[in-house]
């Protein structure tokens, strides 16, 4: 699916008479905010994680673009960490990989900041549609097991929701500034949330499950890693927490890209001008 919308873009591209090719590669940091965040607030930078991308835009104008990007990236987070006494004392954690594909609108706002020209940089905004896919995993006995599998709040078991999918729909949308090394070369940063439509990122969202029919169905490797406050050397014993909910349901997962861009802008038109006066070769007058 990837490789034909890719293939579309491609073409469109190069089909349309607008004005600039632009590629580049960006590299940078991953957060996350979910239910085993360190803190309340949505921008946070621990346990930010390595990403890399590469995109393809087309520029219709100087201030219109489209851009198809692609990210590799993963994010992470250990109740451990959190400041939170009763986050500390449930002991979760996880970890995923998280591959990106996002179609972007990208507005650039030199009209509102002029006096940024001299110096050549470019504000811009964007926003768009992306799919991505993850798969949580936590550590158990020196081992990582896959989180969605083992229903670890019941679901798929009797009685109990279907299982969240690892294939999502998201929004994102950003902001950033670019600087000019030549009319053809640029870097910029940007910081790009994305709203995601899942509360599973880290497979943390509602109630403890019912322990008898997870283990019934799924094993006791499935209860151990459901619930994890008995690992604390001071934790609480077995159970004591399954009064309390297991995550907050009411406020979806959000992870956020902050990367540097490397970018290069192509001229079609004086591309191919050039092409065709080095094909067709030229006289020297001395």
């Amino acid at each position: 699916m990837v490789k034909y919308l890719f293939i579309c873009f491609v073409c469109l591209s190069f089909s349309s008479r607008g004005q600039y090719i632009d590629i580049g590669a960006s590299i940078g940091g991953t957060t996350y905010q979910g239910d085993i965040s360190h803190y309340s607030s949505r921008i946070s930078f621990q346990g930010a994680r390595f990403l890399k991308s590469v995109h393809l835009g087309y520029h219709f104008s100087e201030s219109f673009a489209l851009k198809l990007k692609y990210t590799k990236t993963s994010i992470s987070a250990y109740d451990r960490d959190s400041k939170d006494a009763w986050r500390a004392a449930r002991n979760l954690h996880f970890v995923t990989d998280i591959k990106d594909v996002s179609l972007l609108a990208e507005l650039e706002l030199l009209d509102m900041f002029k006096k940024l020209r001299k110096f050549n940089l470019k504000p811009f905004v964007y926003f768009g549609i992306t799919y991505f896919n993850f798969n949580p995993k936590a550590s158990y006995n020196g081992r990582w097991y896959d989180l969605q599998p083992l229903s670890t709040e019941g679901q798929g078991l009797p009685g109990h929701k279907a299982p969240y999918l690892l294939h999502q729909v998201g929004i994102p949308f950003g902001f950033g500034l670019s600087y000019f090394i030549r009319p053809d070369v640029y870097i910029s940063f940007e910081i790009g949330p994305r709203i995601t439509f899942t509360d599973y990122l880290d497979d943390v969202s509602e109630d403890y499950p019912d322990f008898e029919l997870l283990r019934q169905f799924k094993g006791p490797i499935a209860a151990d890693i459901s619930y994890r406050a008995d690992e604390l050397p001071s934790g609480p014993p077995a159970n004591e927490l399954e009064t309390l909910a297991r995550g907050n349901d009411r406020d979806n997962d959000w992870y956020f890209f902050n990367s540097f861009t490397v970018g290069y802008k192509l001229n079609v038109v004086d591309y191919k001008k050039r092409r065709r006066s080095f094909r067709h070769g030229r006289k020297c007058h001395f």
